[in-house]
């Protein structure tokens, strides 16, 4: 009897041992999934935040005046850019350049990353990107052969392919790149 009864108290601690453990288990994997669920939240946030902050530079007039000013420089060739408006020629245009360039430089490599949406990135950056890649790419090109290597803003590149494979998927080449849309005259730089 009293072997019954000890048998009994240790099947008795064993099954408390099991819930016991049971439960202090189902609470690790509840504070695990709600600590993974705050940080998903606060890294949607600050992929909000981030996508907030490029929209808002995107659209401020010093960006805007500075997009329009290199987006219409005159140039017929290399040998007439590098005359008119390289760095050692015209600072001005320099700085002008170089605002756009590396916050889209920068914005490829945020979209590269993963850190940024890219849906709003294509909103508010992608033809910007893709209108500036097109028309400067002999240019970046003939600084990436004769001075600053091939991985001369190599993450605006990378923005800008992404951002065409997007606009091509909503309509804004046409089919043949026949029907002279705004980006039908970049094909030959994004589909060579």
């Amino acid at each position: 009897m009293i072997e019954t009864i000890a048998l009994v108290l240790t099947g008795l601690s064993i099954t408390a041992s099991i819930v016991y453990y049971s439960t202090i288990l189902n609470n690790a994997n509840k504070t695990r999934e709600l600590q993974l669920k705050a940080q998903q939240r606060s890294e949607e946030t600050r992929m909000t935040q981030l996508s907030t902050n490029i929209t808002e530079k995107l659209g401020s007039k010093e960006f805007m005046r500075d997009f329009v000013q290199v987006g219409t420089l005159d140039w017929q060739d290399i040998d007439d850019y590098m005359k008119r408006y390289d760095s050692s020629v015209n600072t001005e245009s320099y700085a002008q350049r170089m605002h756009i360039w590396i916050s889209y430089d920068n914005m490829g490599y945020l979209l590269r990353e993963g850190l940024v949406d890219r849906e709003i990135l294509f909103n508010s950056a992608g033809f910007g990107a893709i209108n500036m890649w097109g028309r400067y790419e002999p240019i970046f090109d003939h600084y990436r052969n004769t001075e600053l290597g091939p991985r001369y803003f190599e993450n605006f590149e990378y923005l800008a392919r992404e951002m065409w494979k997007m606009s091509k998927t909503r309509g804004y080449t046409s089919s043949g790149f026949k029907d002279g849309l705004r980006f039908d005259k970049f094909r030959k730089v994004f589909e060579p």
